[in-house]
Formats: structure tokens, sequence, C-alpha cells
């Protein structure tokens, strides 16, 4: 590997290494999954030995807590995508990790501090400008704005450096890491933008999302626009963008449905004066400013995913899993299609009708008991099951359809653009109603299933013998699946964007949308009708597929470059297709090399949705294991180099200082 030449070719102008007299971690982005580690670093060393203290290297070319997706320099009018009483980087006491837990406030609460004055600051926290006026309007339903969710993670940031105090010395060094060495030693070379350099003893890698390059056609149509004087925005974190090059009244075709249109669409419209309006009849208007370009919208699917809910169950959420249990595919090789699908639908559709049985028994067609006896006894998909549903739920609103609710405009052609239109209204308006009529609960019940079965079935695959299959049943559309019911839109914003249709600002394509380039024009065509759209302006609107041989972020440039780290991939069994996923390869979260061996002073944390409190939340779960593991791995590795004797410290220390330390 010749680790000796990487670790010492940094530049001899440069400063010289920081060498740690202690023992020393880095941890590479210090958004919300880099500062969970470190409060789990912080919240494990008391079970360490004592008489050691433990320096702690942050690296971030953002704001540490907030990182790059929930920094302060971005518009106010976007908004986290999950609802602030659902959004904690706490472990509750139902966090079943290994690491004692450490209760605090969710956001929701913690705004509600703030707004009341009950809200201890940490030293070196102070609320941004804005928080404390967004603060005094949150409540349960609320939806923060990505800057007052940064201000939050902020805030846990100083908060768990106080508490590691006097113990621990946490360091922040605002720098891109651009590669990693290996020292004589073991030791780890971090090698920064800024020219300065850090020698420490074990490395983590927390970026979380990263950048990639644009791929497939981007490149093409890029070229494309550059050529015929078009505007063309690849994709890209929505923050990072400008849209000036979109002029009012032009049309803009807008590939994707997800969370970067909804973003998009709010920033050229409300975001250029545009005003929203509520009518005496209740119905929300878009009153235009003029400076709005007209939105032509498709995508895969040809619908936006679906929105979050505005209300709670009314009692607790369903007991799950109830059918799936790992011990039952335990010892055997499974295909996703046939082994595990049929329990993880039969959980999700149960879930959902038991909900409606327990708050809505006056919408079945038998009694609410017998029908739960009958639920339990039936074979899923058997023709008893079948025929229950078709007896005992009589609406088709209330049933519950795991295979047909994610593509609602697969095999529907329309005449015309107004017929399309007139239907996406119509389904707008009524996913609009499901998200904030409690009637529906039983659709609510299922969006909470999903979240409860996830951690058995990440120990089912975590064993690596789970073959993904192919087609509707298979691993990859169960979490598109998943994906389209938890990921939606906030209600609020779905209720804007059907007020824009209304208003003629945004007009739909349709479904399996694709662009071609033609006459120095861009063209859009779908399978739900016969029409070509043309534009001279064209948005990806969609977050980019992740792959490790696109990769932007220079460090994972660099490691891929020198082979340390390889991707890990899926292989399809029919067709034996590799199908990457964007994560890194590991074995107990240490990164694995071309030749399958783990690399004993570097550790990988996966990307993740922000943790839901009370949910044994399985980000909490991998905070948890990658901070005892390295702590584990740092002891064993300094008593290798004769530094430490004694163990590791039950405390993290830090030592007051100005330029670059916290505390």
């Amino acid at each position: 590997m010749n680790e000796d030449r990487r670790a010492d070719g940094a530049d001899e102008s440069a400063p010289a290494p920081h060498r740690a007299e202690r023992p020393s971690i880095a941890i590479v982005g210090c958004g919300p999954r880099g500062t969970s580690v470190l409060e789990r670093i912080a919240a494990n060393t008391h079970l360490l030995a004592p008489d050691e203290r433990l320096d702690i290297h942050v690296i971030d070319p953002y704001p540490v807590g907030a990182g790059r997706v929930w920094r302060q320099d971005q518009s106010p009018l976007l908004w986290s995508n999950t609802r602030a009483d659902e959004c904690t980087l706490f472990t509750d006491d139902t966090v079943t990790c290994q690491g004692p837990a450490v209760e605090g406030p969710t956001l929701e609460q913690w705004a509600r501090d703030l707004a009341a004055g009950d809200l201890p600051f940490p030293p070196g926290y102070e609320p941004a400008p804005g928080t404390r006026e967004e603060a005094a309007r949150v409540h349960a339903g609320w939806f923060a704005s990505r800057r007052l969710t940064g201000d939050y993670l902020s805030w846990f940031f100083r908060r768990t450096v106080a508490a590691a105090a006097p113990s621990a010395r946490v360091r922040t060094h605002r720098a891109s890491v651009l590669s990693l060495g290996d020292l004589p030693d073991g030791r780890q070379r971090v090698r920064l933008d800024d020219g300065g350099t850090l020698d420490v003893d074990l490395v983590i890698l927390a970026q979380g999302h990263f950048q990639v390059k644009p791929h497939g056609p981007e490149p093409r149509l890029a070229q494309h626009a550059a050529a015929h004087r078009l505007s063309y925005q690849p994709t890209a974190q929505t923050s990072d963008v400008s849209l000036d090059a979109f002029p009012a009244g032009e049309p803009v075709l807008m590939r994707g449905f997800g969370l970067t249109f909804i973003d998009i669409m709010v920033l050229l419209t409300e975001g250029r004066g545009g005003r929203f309006r509520r009518e005496p009849s209740g119905e929300l208007r878009y009153v235009p400013s003029g400076r709005e370009p007209r939105l032509y919208v498709g995508s895969r699917r040809g619908v936006p995913y679906r929105s979050k809910f505005g209300y709670v169950l009314s009692g607790l959420p369903p007991r799950v899993p109830r059918y799936f249990s790992p011990a039952d595919f335990a010892d055997h090789s499974l295909d996703f299609a046939a082994d595990l699908w049929p329990a993880l639908a039969r959980e999700l559709t149960v879930a959902g009708y038991r909900e409606l049985a327990h708050s809505h028994p006056h919408r079945l067609g038998v009694d609410a008991g017998e029908f739960l006896d009958r639920l339990d006894a039936a074979q899923w998909q058997s023709p008893e099951f079948k025929d229950l549903i078709e007896q005992a739920v009589p609406d088709s609103r209330d049933r519950i359809d795991v295979d047909g609710l994610d593509r609602p405009l697969a095999n529907r052609r329309f005449s015309d653009a107004a017929a399309l239109r007139a239907w996406m209204l119509h389904y707008l308006a009524d996913d609009l109603e499901r998200g904030r009529n409690p009637r529906y609960s039983a659709h609510l019940a299922v969006y909470h299933a999903i979240f409860s079965i996830s951690q058995a079935l990440w120990a089912v695959v975590q064993r690596g013998e789970v073959e993904p299959g192919n087609g509707s049943h298979s691993m990859t559309a169960f979490f598109d699946f998943c994906r389209f019911r938890t990921s939606g839109p906030p209600g609020p914003r779905l209720e804007q964007l059907l007020a824009l249709a209304r208003a003629g600002v945004v007009d739909f394509v349709g479904a399996n949308m694709k662009v071609t380039c033609r006459g120095g024009m861009f063209e859009a065509r779908t399978s739900s009708l016969d029409r070509v759209v043309r534009a001279r302006a064209l948005i990806e609107a969609r977050l980019p597929g992740r792959a490790l041989t696109r990769v932007a972020d220079p460090l994972l440039l660099h490691l891929v470059g020198e082979r340390e780290i390889r991707e890990q991939v899926q292989t399809d069994p029919t067709t034996g297709r590799r199908q990457p996923t964007g994560l890194i390869d590991t074995l107990g979260a240490r990164p694995l090399g071309p030749d399958g061996s783990p690399h004993p002073r570097r550790f990988v944390t996966s990307p993740g949705d922000f943790p839901r409190p009370r949910t044994n939340d399985p980000f909490l779960h991998q905070s948890d294991a990658v901070a005892r593991e390295t702590l584990r791995a740092l002891g064993e590795a300094r008593s290798r180099i004769g530094l430490d004797r004694s163990g590791l410290p039950a405390t993290v220390a830090r030592e007051d200082r100005g330029d670059g330390e916290e505390g």
C-alpha cells in the first residue's frame, strides 16, 4: 500500500503536523451524524479507564452541528421535512444501545424552552438571528425551517462539548480533509485544505450524504445548454444553487417530484414575492408576483411522495413486528421477494387494519373483534384474507394496498393535458385530506409501522445472506415504497403545490419522464399522455444517485483513488448485475480495502434520516456502536505504541483555548 509515502507526502512548506500526546480521534464531518457520534463518545468514555484524557478533532468546512444541510446561510423558506416533535439527537430509554442514555429535548421541546426563556445556554452558544421569533411559533405539528433545526444542532453540539468537560478537549477545524495516510506507528495523518495537518490515533468518517459529480445524461445536457445558450441546473443541494437563470414567465422543465422540487418550487414562487392567501371558503389561493416562471414537473412516478401527517394517533402506535421475526430467517440464505416481502407486507397491512378496527370500528362491515381475530388467523393474500377485506372494509379509502400505493399513474393514459391535470388536482386534494383528517389514521399507522419494522429488517439484511431480487417485490422496490410513504413533503407544502397548480404556475407532465435535446431546446415526454413539452430551461429537481465512483468529496475521492475503500454492492441474483449502493463497504464499521481486510484505525458511519424520539431509532444505535468500537480500538492502539499502559479515560478532556477549540 506504500503507506509511508502517502503519509509523508504533504507539502514541506505546510505547518508542522499537530502531534497528539494524548489519545486522539478525528471526526470528519459534523452534521447530525458527526455530532451524534461525538455525543456518544463523550457518553461512553466513563466506562473506560479514568487516568488519561482524550483529544477529539472535529473537521467540517461548514458550521459544526448544523453541517452543510442545516446551516444558517440559506433561505428561511426551506423547511425540515420532519415535524419538530419527531426530531431529536438524544438517546432516551427506548434506545437499546450498549452505551448510557442521555435524555434531552426534541426540537419542538427545545424551541418551546427557548421561547419561554427556560433553555440553558452552553458556553459558545447564542441563538442565531430569527431563531427566537420562529421558536415562539413552534408547536407539535410544526415543520421547522432548516435554519432553526441547524440552531438546535448547534446548541446540541455546544452542550455535548460542555458536558464532556472538564476532561474533554474538542477542537474544531473549519476545513475539508484532502487525504488520510498511515504513519509507521499506525497513527493517521489527516491533511486539511487549509494547509494544516493532524496526526491522530483514529479517524471516523461521518460526512453523511456525500456530494457526487454529474453523471449519466447530465454532462451531455450541460453541453447542449452551453451550445444553445439554454439554462440547465444539474442535480445539487438546493441551498447550494442559484436560480437567477430562470426568468419570469418562461417555461421551465423540472425533472423530479420529491423534496428538491418542493424546495425549488417555493423559492421560484414565494421566494420571488408571491403570496398564499386563505379564502373565506378555506381554500388556499396563490397570488402571483409576476416574477414566477411556468413550471412543468414530471418524474418516474409522476406524482409527489405522500405528504406528512398533520395529526397523531389517538392511542399508541401499532405493535410491530407481529409476524416478522429475525429469528425466523436465521441460518439460511434468503430471497427478499419470496421470503421477506410477504412478512413485511403483512406487517404493514395488518398495522393499518388494526388501527382502523381500534379507532374507527363503525366503518367496518363486521364486528371489530371478529375482524382482528380473522385477520390474525388468515394467511397473507390467501383467498380467506382477500374475502375478509372485501367483506369487512367496504370503503376503498380505508383499504391498505402495499402493492399499488406508490405507482398511482402506472398503466394510466390520458387523452390530453387537461385530463391529466384534472386527475392530478384530485389526487393532490385527496392526499392532502388523508394527511390532515384523522378519519384516515389507518394510513398513519402504516407510516409508524414502516419505522418500527426497519430495525428487525436491518438485523436480517446485515447478515449478508439476502438476495435482493428484482421486480415490484425486490429489496430496492420495498425501500422505494417506504420512502414514498414516509419522505413526502409537509402537508402545508402539498397544499401550496395544489394552489400553484390551480393558479396555472405549475403544470404536470406525467410519469416516466424523459428529456431529450432537439433544435436548441429541451423536450420532455412521458408515458401518461401523447404530448411534448418544449422549454429553454431544465432543472434536475431530484437528488443524485449515490456511487463512490462519482464522489466529489475530496477525501473520499482520495481514498477511492488509492483503493483504500470499496463500495458495497448488491448483486441481482437473476442477471448477476452489480448495483452500487453508495455506501462504503465495512466490517464492524471499519472500511474494507480491495482485499477485504478492515482498516484497524478508521471507522465509517452511514448516512441516515433525522432520529425520531421514543422509537429505538437505528441512527442512534449506529452512533453508539461506532463510538464504543472506536474507544475500544483506541485503547488497543495506544497500548501497542506504548503511550497507554492502563487503558482509556473514563471521561474526555477539554482545555480552554480561544483559537479553534470548543468550551
